[in-house]
């Protein structure tokens, strides 16, 4: 399962990870995996361009080595000396007094589909309890990750910048290690609900023990599969508890007509890539590493054992078979969803905090269907599920822009003070009377597609870091969302760890890209039955030969200097 997944619903749905967390981002693909003429970027939703028309023709002229050079440049003037940061904010810089609003810009990751007019009821509400004046671009998950590079290298970079899922890209490492943003690790301690999340969160987001954004917690286990319970027992089966299971509902429902119509019409399961990876990833309940396995100090990747080719033989019978969409490669997070939402499919990939929002949508076009989730799947070594960083991604403070301690130090308080209970109960609930009303003590959700568009895409996802569970109105939950509290914890003890993810290896900094693409252009391969088993193999020779040895040798060097 990938670890860095931005739209938590590009492992799932469009209006996530509206998940998906997912996964999310296209990645480069040399298989054809778009339509010819299929635009790289789409048109950013935002609220002001902030310069992005500039940086969309620095993109489409540069190419690589160009890229590189400007990134290069950018961070010697960025980053400056210690002196040059330390200067005053200045009369740009948006620092706030007793009496002034602080003003803060922002470019975050966006997985809704509309992003809501400025000076909306929830946005003033955020502004007047922090004393602040927003200033938010919102753009597509679908294209921020190819966007977030170039936004880096042109230097022209607002007070707050998300990264791309886990800050573990070789752009974002090579600035992070060059004074491109502030390392926030020693303030943490100073703002007690910052300093409240799990340590393990901020360790999976460091780099080279450092910690350079603030962490968006998420569960730590959340991947999921939900399905279509009402074909479920349309067709007289019970919920999937094993791999077997899995596959006999997906048999099931492709031939056995599930929704009753007499055609011929649906397909077990709904997959795309993404975060360079299949969506559909169960190489964990099959035996595999989270990504990397260590044993006794030596690094082996995943996709080099004999539980992930398992996994590999899985997805090729359910392509053989046409238990799923044969466009898996070229479609993107909105055909996804829309297959699960247009009763197309019955099984989509999800994360835990997405499913409320599946059922909302699939039973706005079928008020009849019912979804139902399943995870950690019980394989060949028991019940597991890949363990995540605990976040999606984290926000960053560009020195360029944020010019001293002091103002750095105003960011973090705005921060922390969202984690307070009235804005836990805005951001988890929304407004009083509008998306939600008290009963019994007990916030009651009133809307939750209306929550879901005004509240929880253009802010709860992308600006809460603290999980606020604990601190918001306790809620009267409907079955799922009970049901999702409950798996969470459960999953606890099934989640299987990526060792890697508090390491740094230069080579997968600098190369990590061409390597996962030598992986997924396999994988795509292997699955169509355009590569066999030693076709499989040979490319995992290559992977290696291209840098993935030298890879599992830095990453033992790394935990050994860690111990």
């Amino acid at each position: 399962m990938s670890n860095g997944n931005v739209s938590e619903g590009n492992m799932l749905r469009k209006h996530m990870l509206g998940p998906a967390e997912f996964k999310i981002r296209r990645p480069i693909q040399s298989l054809n995996y778009f339509v010819m003429g299929r635009r790289l970027f789409e048109q950013p939703l935002k609220r002001e361009a902030l310069g992005m028309k500039r940086r969309n023709r620095l993109w489409k002229k540069s190419g690589a080595a160009a890229l590189i050079l400007v990134l290069a440049g950018s961070l010697l003037a960025g980053c400056g000396s210690d002196k040059a940061n330390q200067a005053g904010s200045g009369a740009d810089s948006g620092s706030g007094s007793a009496n002034q609003p602080l003003k803060i810009k922002m470019t975050l990751n966006f997985d809704g589909k509309e992003v809501p007019q400025k000076d909306n009821e929830v946005e003033r509400a955020m502004e007047q309890y922090t004393n602040t004046e927003l200033d938010l671009t919102h753009i597509s998950s679908n294209d921020f990750c190819t966007k977030l590079p170039v936004m880096i290298a042109s230097g022209e970079l607002p007070q707050v910048l998300a990264s791309c899922g886990a800050p573990n890209q070789s752009y974002l490492i090579t600035a992070a290690k060059n004074g491109a943003f502030w390392d926030i690790t020693d303030l943490i301690k100073d703002y007690k609900n910052l300093a409240s999340m799990p340590q393990l969160v901020y360790d999976n987001v460091s780099i080279e023990g450092r910690v350079y954004g603030i962490p968006r917690f998420r569960p730590v286990s959340r991947y999921t599969s939900v399905y279509r319970q009402d074909w479920l027992d349309h067709l007289g089966m019970q919920p999937p508890q094993t791999l077997d299971d899995l596959y006999q509902m997906l048999k099931a429902f492709t031939e056995q007509d599930p929704d009753k119509n007499g055609k011929n019409d649906t397909v077990g399961v709904t997959i795309m890539i993404s975060n360079n990876n299949i969506s559909f990833d169960l190489s964990s309940a099959f035996g595999a590493p989270n990504n990397w396995s260590e044993t006794d100090g030596k690094f082996v990747k995943a996709e080099e054992t004999p539980e992930y080719l398992e996994y590999l033989k899985f997805m090729k019978k359910l392509y053989d078979e046409g238990l799923m969409n044969k466009d898996f490669a070229s479609i993107d997070v909105g055909q996804n969803e829309g297959n699960l939402e247009n009763g197309k499919a019955g099984v989509i990939n999800a994360t835990t905090n997405n499913v409320l929002g599946f059922q909302t949508r699939v039973e706005k076009v079928n008020p009849a269907a019912k979804l139902d989730f399943v995870s950690a799947l019980e394989g060949p070594q028991g019940r597991r599920v890949a363990a995540d960083r605990g976040s999606n991604g984290i926000l960053m403070f560009p020195k360029s822009s944020v010019k001293s301690e002091a103002e750095l130090k105003q960011l973090l308080a705005f921060f922390d003070k969202l984690a307070d209970k009235e804005m836990a109960d805005l951001l988890e609930w929304g407004i009083a009377g509008k998306h939600y009303e008290i009963k019994d003590g007990k916030a009651v959700r009133l809307n939750q597609e209306l929550y879901d568009n005004e509240v929880s895409f253009p802010y709860n996802k992308p600006l809460v870091t603290v999980p606020l569970t604990a601190i918001k109105t306790p809620g009267d939950l409907d079955p799922i969302s009970e049901k999702v509290l409950q798996v969470e914890k459960e999953n606890e003890q099934f989640a299987v760890k990526d060792p890697t993810m508090s390491l740094v290896s230069d080579t997968w900094a600098e190369r990590g890209a061409e390597l996962t693409q030598i992986l997924i252009d396999a994988k795509v391969k292997f699955i169509m039955g355009k590569l066999d088993e030693n076709g499989w193999k040979q490319q995992l020779e290559k992977f290696k030969q291209a840098g993935g040895d030298k890879v599992a040798e830095e990453y033992a060097a790394a935990l050994a200097k860690s111990k």
